[in-house]
């Protein structure tokens, strides 16, 4: 830190760095969109979407004026969960019966986020982004800033599609047509369980929403693999962690146990077994 610098500079008070500061900014404007989320579709979409658009600047920020810290590291991510948890729980009351599919990529999405930050941690790494993942598709995610600028997108743009299309006034707007025979091959349960899929048929045709939601698929998939995958090798780190943190206490206690000295070769065999069986975890 630099006693006397000035605002724009690495100065004393972390609190009021300009990336936390928009952070601050982050949290408000993500908190009062979910507050008129149920009445202003409209205003609701704009303030989260410039909160997501904030998520941006604060890095930018905190680059340019070499404001980068723990406290900001972990504001952001925790900002970016609970900004998609309430998007995704509003998800949930607008549209029931799809209820559990939101709850699961709401789970997906913590649990993910906390095994990798957890695992890197232990790693002595400060941040869940500095990854050294078993998985090229993870590894690529958090090296490459357009490519996870470009999943991070899709998923919020197709969520919000889909909020906006549980208002009537969305699902009449810019309609595409289809094929009827198409609309009418539609399974009535899945119609049933998803509104806009209701107001598809009716329609003939698709929502402007939808074709923005459709369109977002593909980086919608690729985010949800590498929540996936980036789960599972983060478990995978933390038994690693544990084997070798066991291998350490057995070897600690089997030399101070005064037991029979052993060939030269063996005290090296359980860190050994330990080591393979960890590579193999």
């Amino acid at each position: 830190m630099v006693e006397g610098a000035g605002f724009l500079q690495r100065h004393s008070n972390v609190y009021i760095y300009v990336p936390n500061l928009i952070g601050y900014v982050r949290v408000a404007l993500a908190l009062y969109s979910f507050h008129i989320a149920f009445t202003q579709p409209i205003a609701c979409v704009t303030l989260y979407f410039l909160s997501f658009v904030c998520d941006e600047l604060d890095g930018r920020a905190a680059r340019a004026f070499d404001q980068s810290s723990t406290l900001g590291a972990l504001l952001d991510m925790v900002t970016d969960r609970v900004a998609t948890t309430g998007l995704l729980a509003i998800l949930c009351a607008v549209y029931p019966r799809a209820s559990l599919l939101f709850l699961l990529l709401l789970a997906l999405d913590i649990a993910s986020h906390w095994f990798q930050m957890y695992s890197t941690l232990l790693a002595g790494s400060s941040t869940h982004k500095d990854v050294k993942s078993r998985s090229l598709l993870v590894r690529t995610y958090y090296s490459n800033r357009l490519f996870m600028g470009f999943c991070c997108v899709c998923c919020e743009v197709a969520y919000l599609a889909a909020y906006l299309l549980a208002w009537p006034q969305f699902q009449a707007l810019g309609v595409v047509r289809l094929p009827p025979a198409l609309l009418a091959a539609l399974p009535p349960r899945l119609v049933a369980a998803l509104p806009p899929l209701a107001a598809l048929q009716r329609l003939g045709g698709l929502p402007a929403a939808a074709v923005v939601a459709l369109a977002a698929l593909p980086g919608v998939a690729t985010k949800q693999t590498c929540n996936w995958l980036q789960l599972r090798t983060a478990a995978a780190g933390l038994v690693e962690y544990d084997a070798r943190r066991m291998g350490g206490a057995a070897a600690a206690r089997g030399g101070a146990g005064g037991a029979p000295a052993a060939p030269a070769s063996a005290p090296s065999t359980p860190s050994r077994v330990t080591r393979s069986r960890a590579a193999a975890a």
